[in-house]
């Protein structure tokens, strides 16, 4: 369905009609060039075909249009929409046809950004690409902290991370966001606007408007008739969608309600395309894909915002996705997501491990809580997930947290506790004098028993001789059902903290770079640098509350409670499938924690006994 607001909007030229009625005979040179630049301007599909072999279907083709004609446009796309291919057709369109053109490609992650960099370089070595090889050259830049495309007409596409200080320099006429729903406010009002305040073409407007000043001054022209410069900046921002209660809902209200509401005089400025998955074309559409989300239900809330594109409240899962946002720091505010810990904190590390290196296996996964003794609440700070890794890659990054965080209590699942065996195996732990030792302690016991396991936990925890870790036996239903109730308890009081972006904090942000830290620890795929480690450490702390917002609880007929994702779920298969490791380990972590805080109020009994004496 197509809407349009109540903007006043220039008049169309049928460009392709014009042309057939009024150009006849030879064409001079600059005409004729003239001409070729306004027809394939304005016929998008022909262009695309013609410089990359790419036929668009009339969805993309009407995307594109938009995005080059207004200078705020959103696409809120559900997935295999094909987000990132249009993006890269628009830097392709905007770099050729507005020479001098400064686009920015920036996203949550720095391998976000790349993402679509490396899309526009893979459009530019298509076979059938020649024209568009021509003109976009050679001169591309790869680096760590950048990647840039210098183009000869003076255009630049430039990939940026979100993090750092050096980042504000930063100028652009276009910014392009992807995954906007995981942009926080902060991010985009302070460090990605500011990009957009140098027009495009200032030394042209400088240029004529030293010459309507004299013009001015010599009475030959009045003020009323100065040169009313066109605002050519645009702003993108792609997205499936997101809660209503996140950023990404709040920009998309407004720019609805400017749309429909615009103010007196104003020139239509905004473009917002919202598809689902059976809005586009069948054929450009995995089917099977979609029966297979579909049959979790059409009104499922996570098939509606990540196939239908459409907004939901949150409030369906056993964690609320809005009190999981209310317990997370703002972007800018700390306690921020840390590489390293402080000396004068103390942490708890808990343990899902996966030891398959299938690709499509369970993720390996670590959660590093920072403890607040003085309120008894925790902060998530470290994540670690990874799947079809080898041991000692999980080993390594153990070894990490081991020696950056004061870690005091580990907890890991019972299923695989021969990890910390293997870890103390390993050559970095023997020749760094690290034994991890297991503390024999039940924290499922209730009532007098569980007094009792408290009290030999408080005995028997060393950190000097590292007698830290503990086994979790998750065979008792009992036990699952009151953790997930403690974990919800502590979102709902907020006594558990999702730690707000390291990059978002560039202070915090540049002490972390400046953290020596061996990176030959951190094997991970599409980080390469320190930079990459802390953007994807606050990746992960988000991926834990997507998780968490996830999972169902079902009763079966004998009244047992089951805590899983949605059956449908848990029926794919593919790498990229769903997981719950993350939120396992949050579980371990968070029962853990609860274990710590009672035995730091635990006080032993005096007993008064008895002593036999000679008289």
């Amino acid at each position: 369905m197509w809407y349009e607001g109540q903007y006043k909007t220039k008049p169309y030229k049928d460009i392709n009609k014009y042309f057939l009625e009024n150009l006849k005979g030879e064409l001079d040179d600059k005409t004729a060039k003239i001409t070729l630049y306004e027809f394939l301007r304005n016929n998008v599909g022909f262009t695309i075909e013609m410089l990359c072999g790419i036929k668009l279907a009339p969805y993309q083709e009407i995307t594109i249009r938009g995005m080059l004609n207004r200078n705020y446009s959103m696409c809120v796309w559900g997935r295999g929409c094909a987000k990132t291919f249009i993006a890269s057709i628009f830097c392709i369109m905007q770099a050729l046809f507005y020479p001098n053109s400064k686009i920015l490609i920036a996203g949550p992650t720095f391998r976000t950004a790349r993402f679509i960099f490396n899309k526009i370089e893979e459009l530019v070595k298509r076979k059938d690409a020649v024209l568009l090889r021509q003109a976009f050259g050679q001169n591309i830049t790869k680096r760590n902290d950048i990647h840039e495309w210098k183009l000869d007409n003076g255009s630049t596409i430039t990939a940026i991370p979100l993090n750092g200080e050096k980042i504000r320099g930063f100028r652009a006429n276009v910014l392009l966001i992807d995954e906007y729903l995981l942009m926080s406010r902060e991010i985009i009002d302070t460090v990605l606007i500011p990009f957009l305040t140098a027009p495009q073409d200032m030394d042209e407007r400088m240029s004529i408007m030293e010459i309507e000043n004299k013009m001015v001054q010599q009475r030959l022209m009045k003020e009323e008739e100065r040169t009313v410069f066109e605002n050519k900046t645009k702003f993108i921002a792609l997205s499936s969608a997101s809660y209503t209660f996140e950023n990404l809902y709040v920009t998309y209200s407004d720019w609805i309600k400017k749309i429909n509401t615009p103010e007196e005089g104003s020139e239509a400025t905004y473009f917002i395309s919202q598809l689902a998955w059976d809005s586009i074309p069948k054929h450009m559409i995995n089917k099977s894909v979609i029966e297979e989300a579909e049959s979790g239900g059409t009104s499922n809330a996570i098939f509606l915002r990540e196939y239908c594109a459409n907004f939901t409240d949150g409030s369906e899962g056993y964690f609320s996705g809005k009190k999981m946002y209310a317990c997370t720091i703002p972007d800018g505010e700390e306690p921020t997501c840390k590489i390293k810990g402080d000396s004068d904190k103390k942490y708890i590390l808990a343990i899902d491990p996966s030891f398959s290196k299938a690709p499509n296996s369970d993720d390996f996964a670590m959660c590093v809580i920072e403890l607040d003794e003085q309120s008894k609440q925790g902060i998530i700070v470290n994540s670690y997930a990874e799947h079809g890794k080898d041991l000692k890659d999980h080993i390594l990054y153990f070894y990490y947290l081991l020696t950056n965080f004061n870690i005091t209590l580990i907890c890991i699942d019972n299923a695989g506790y021969q990890f910390i065996d293997a870890a103390n195996e390993h050559e970095l732990f023997i020749d760094n004098k690290i034994n991890i030792k297991f503390i024999d302690f039940e924290s499922s016991k209730e009532g007098v028993d569980r007094q009792e396991e408290i009290r030999r936990l408080k005995r028997e925890l060393n950190c000097t001789i590292g007698k830290i870790a503990y086994k979790q036996v998750f065979s008792s239903n009992d036990f699952i059902r009151k953790s997930n109730e403690y974990l919800q308890g502590l979102i709902d009081y907020k006594k558990i903290w999702f730690a707000s972006k390291a990059q978002a904090r560039a202070s915090s942000f540049d002490k972390m770079i400046n953290t020596h830290l061996d990176m030959a620890l951190i094997n991970i795929k599409n980080v390469e640098s320190k930079g990459d480690f802390v953007e994807h450490i606050g990746y992960n702390v988000d991926l834990i509350k997507k998780q968490c917002a996830l999972i169902e609880v079902k009763s079966n007929a004998r009244g047992t409670q089951n805590f899983d994702l949605p059956q449908h779920l848990n029926r794919e298969t593919g790498e990229d499938r769903a997981r719950r490791d993350s939120y396992t380990a949050l579980l371990l972590g968070c029962w853990a924690m609860k274990s710590y805080y009672e035995m730091t109020e635990h006080k032993e009994e005096n007993q008064e006994t008895f002593v036999p004496f000679l008289i």
